[in-house]
């Protein structure tokens, strides 16, 4: 398996401008027509382990394609933003990987290639990752620095960042792009309080600030979608637009307990809402204490859903329509949540096993295409696919023994139901 050289880290607040490498997957689709097939025949699974590897599987039957090994260390994270490639973080060897499933459109043609590893990124403690559209972007704890890449350009062979910014100081934090690529916010620091980040500073693309707030101590947790980066805060959350003018700071607090912090976040392409995770921090975990909830950039509320049967959640994310929030239950039941109404619209019990309340806890992950949801079971080393119905009812259709214990998943290829030429 061959690697691609390393590039050297660029230098503090620096902008790289550098032209993308020119990629396939823009090029005229070719084919007669004659032999079409549903778009999940090209799809692949890139599921980690807890040992240093990942295994790549066919969608479509659940079939291992490869398992990439010898990798650096296990996967500590793994995202995509457009399902070209895999960024995978190895925090305890201060890299990042990219993964290329092989498999993706070229106009109205489906490719199917070997899965490969097209090379690894170096800078120290990579922890978190967040991207909006074709912006991916990496904050590195021990440095510091928040490193972008476009998904397109690493597809293309071109892993040097297009842009890194340094926020002054290693420190626990997050950055990300706007939807637009033309700024960047990133966690700020102040030396003087501690480690936790206590604001947000925005740059442009020149490497020029063009804002910053305060107004988020103890921030934890980022996503983002065209409304802007919404960073979780020890008393809610703060909202970062930007545009012509600059950048935009709004404040979201709990709709009835402005005590309440936001430690995770979750947004998707289109969908203008954002999931949080809400809690009172330091406080033991009951329904009193925590709830998912969710913020409208709107109305600019954040209002707190309700799980059946007093449930906790373990684990959640938003599908790939944006509509419905997906949420695993601590009793080992999936929930569907409709974004809009914060009302759930169906309920699939005891999917996995129950959340442990003492030892090791491995979570499972989820991950999504058009219609379906895909959820690891570490602790039965499967897979589960549940088809997810229009108006968000969910329901078992496969599960795929993968063996070992496998953690993190993304969905690689087309996620839209249609047909392409093979």
């Amino acid at each position: 398996m061959s690697f691609a050289r390393r590039p050297r880290p660029l230098p503090l607040l620096a902008v790289a401008l550098i032209a993308l490498a020119a990629c396939d997957d823009s090029d005229s689709p070719t084919g007669n027509g004659e032999d079409t097939v549903p778009s999940s025949e090209f799809r692949r699974l890139v599921v980690s382990d807890t040992a240093p590897f990942v295994r790549v599987l066919q969608a479509s039957n659940g079939q291992r394609v490869d398992s990439i090994g010898g990798l650096p260390s296990r996967v500590t994270y793994l995202y995509t933003a457009k399902g070209r490639v895999a960024f995978a973080h190895f925090q305890t060897r201060n890299r990042v990987g990219f993964i290329d499933g092989g498999v993706y459109a070229q106009g109205d043609r489906g490719v199917l290639t070997a899965p490969r590893i097209l090379g690894f990124f170096t800078d120290s403690v990579p922890i978190h990752g967040n991207y909006v559209g074709d912006w991916v972007s990496a904050h590195f704890d021990g440095s510091g620095n928040v490193r972008l890449w476009s998904e397109q350009g690493v597809a293309g062979g071109n892993l040097t960042p297009t842009m890194t910014v340094n926020t002054g100081s290693a420190h626990h934090g997050a950055g990300m792009a706007s939807a637009d690529g033309a700024f960047v916010s990133a966690s700020l620091r102040d030396p003087a309080a501690g480690t936790s980040p206590l604001g947000v500073v925005v740059y442009n693309r020149a490497g020029q600030e063009v804002g910053r707030s305060r107004d988020c101590t103890g921030l934890h947790g980022l996503a983002g979608n065209s409304t802007g980066a919404l960073y979780g805060c020890a008393d809610g959350a703060l909202l970062v637009s930007t545009g012509s003018t600059g950048a935009t700071f709004t404040k979201f607090v709990h709709a009835s307990d402005t005590r309440f912090g936001v430690g995770t976040v979750w947004a998707r392409d289109g969908q203008s809402n954002f999931l949080v995770l809400m809690s009172l921090r330091g406080q033991p975990v009951s329904t009193q204490t925590r709830s998912l909830g969710v913020t409208q950039a709107s109305t600019r509320t954040m209002l707190p859903i309700i799980l059946p049967n007093s449930d906790l959640d373990w684990t959640a994310n938003i599908d790939h329509s944006g509509r419905f929030a997906v949420v695993l239950g601590r009793t080992g039941a999936l929930y569907i949540v409709d974004m809009s109404t914060r009302q759930v619209t169906g309920t699939l019990g005891g999917v996995v096993p129950a959340m442990p309340t003492s030892g090791t806890v491995l979570t499972p992950f989820l991950a999504f295409v058009e219609g379906a949801v895909y959820m690891t079971s570490p602790t039965q080393g499967r897979v589960y696919e549940i088809a997810l119905s229009a108006n968000g009812v969910p329901s078992l259709t496969r599960t795929l023994q993968v063996g070992g214990t496998p953690e993190r998943i993304v969905v690689l290829g087309v996620a839209e139901n249609r047909t392409l030429q093979r």
